[in-house]
C-alpha cells in the first residue's frame, strides 16, 4: 500500500526544505532539529487545567516529570505514564508536549511525561533505569500527584515504546501494577541480527527516519553489540513474557520497525497476554507527531481512550 497521501504531503514539504540526513549529523546537530515535525504538524496546543513539572528520585539524581491534568477530571484519577521517542538520544518533555496534551484530553486522564537520561552522555542502561525508577516513584507518590495508584498505565513511542515494554516487564511482580501498555511503533530488538528483519530491508530508505538513521542512534545508545542482547535493550529477546498487562501495539507499513512491533505482539500473544495490534499500512515511523494533518493519529488516540475506559 502506498504512503498515506496526508503523510506524503508532509514528506514533500520536508524534501523541499532540504537538510542533511540525520545519520550524517553530530548529536548536537540532531538535537537542534528535534521537535520540528511536532511543532509544525502536531496540531493545536490543547489547553489543560494544569501542567506542572515535578521531580522523581532517580538512580543518578532527580528525573524531571511533567504532569498534565485535563479539564474536568476527578481530583484523584487514573494516569498514563509517557516515555518519548528519539532513539534514546533525542527527545525532551517539550518535544512530547503536543502529543501528551492530546492524549490527556482524549483519554480523559492525567499524563506523566518522563525526561529520562539520554545517550551518548548516558548510554544504556541509563534510559531503562530512569524509566523504571520514575514509574516506581510515581506509584509511591500517586496521592500527591492526584493519581489513583491502582489505575496507572504506561505508553511510549519508538525508543519510548521500548522503554515502556521494558518497564512493564520489570514491574510485572512489583508496584505499581500496570493496567495496560501502549507501544507506538516500538523498537523491541536492538541486537545486530535485527537489521536483517524484512521490514528493515524493505523500508530501509523510507522517510522520515531511515534504517541508517536508526542504526546511528542505536550506536550512541549501546556501548557494544553485546548490550543489544540484554532484554532491557531488546525486550523482544526476554525469556518470559507471561503475566504482562494487556497491550495496544501500533505499527506502520512503511516503518523499518514494523517487524519489531509485529514480532512483539506475537510474542505477547504466545505468552497468553491480551494484545490489540493496530496496523496502519500507509503510515511511516513517527507518524504520531503529525496529529495536525494525519487522521490516523486521531484513530490511535481514540483507541487509547477506549482502552483507558475499559481498563481504568
Amino acid at each position: 500500500m502506498p504512503i498515506d497521501p496526508q503523510v506524503e504531503k508532509v514528506l514533500q514539504r520536508m524534501a523541499k526544505a532540504g537538510g542533511p540526513p540525520l545519520h550524517t549529523m553530530s548529536v548536537a546537530e540532531m538535537r537542534a532539529t528535534q521537535g520540528v515535525l511536532q511543532h509544525t504538524f502536531g496540531g493545536p496546543i490543547i489547553d489543560m487545567a494544569e501542567v506542572k513539572d515535578v521531580a522523581a528520585d532517580g538512580p543518578a539524581g532527580p528525573i524531571r516529570l511533567r504532569l498534565y491534568t485535563p479539564h474536568g477530571v476527578d481530583d484523584t484519577g487514573p494516569a498514563i505514564i509517557y516515555l518519548h521517542g528519539g532513539g534514546w538520544v533525542l527527545g525532551t518533555l517539550d518535544t512530547a508536549d503536543t502529543l501528551c496534551r492530546r492524549m490527556a484530553d482524549t483519554a480523559r486522564c492525567r499524563i506523566v511525561s518522563v525526561d529520562y537520561r539520554l545517550a551518548p552522555e548516558n548510554p544504556f542502561p541509563a534510559g531503562p533505569e530512569d524509566a523504571i525508577a520514575a514509574t516506581r516513584w510515581i506509584g509511591a507518590h500517586a496521592g500527591e500527584l492526584g493519581i489513583d495508584a491502582n489505575r496507572i498505565a504506561i505508553a511510549g513511542d519508538s525508543a519510548g515504546g521500548s522503554l515502556a515494554a521494558v518497564t512493564t516487564r520489570a514491574l510485572r511482580e512489583d508496584t505499581p501494577k500496570i493496567a495496560f501498555q501502549v507501544l507506538l511503533y516500538p523498537a523491541t530488538d536492538n541486537s545486530e541480527a535485527s537489521n536483517a528483519r524484512p521490514s528493515r530491508i524493505t523500508n530501509a530508505k523510507a522517510p522520515p527516519i531511515t534504517l541508517e538513521d536508526m542504526i546511528a542512534l542505536v550506536r550512541n545508545y549501546l556501548p557494544d553489540a553485546e548490550a543489544g542482547l540484554d532484554w532491557r535493550a531488546s525486550p523482544l529477546l526476554a525469556e518470559d513474557h507471561h503475566g504482562l498487562p494487556p497491550a495496544l501495539i501500533v505499527t506502520g507499513g512503511h516503518d523499518p520497525l514494523l517487524d519489531d512491533g509485529a514480532a512483539y505482539a506475537q510474542k505477547l500473544r504466545d505468552a497468553g497476554v491480551e494484545v490489540l495490534h493496530r496496523h496502519f499500512p500507509g503510515q511511516v515511523h513517527g507518524f504520531m507527531e503529525l496529529g495536525g494533518v494525519v487522521d490516523a493519529v486521531g484513530e490511535v488516540m481514540e483507541t487509547i481512550a477506549l482502552l483507558a475506559r475499559q481498563r481504568f
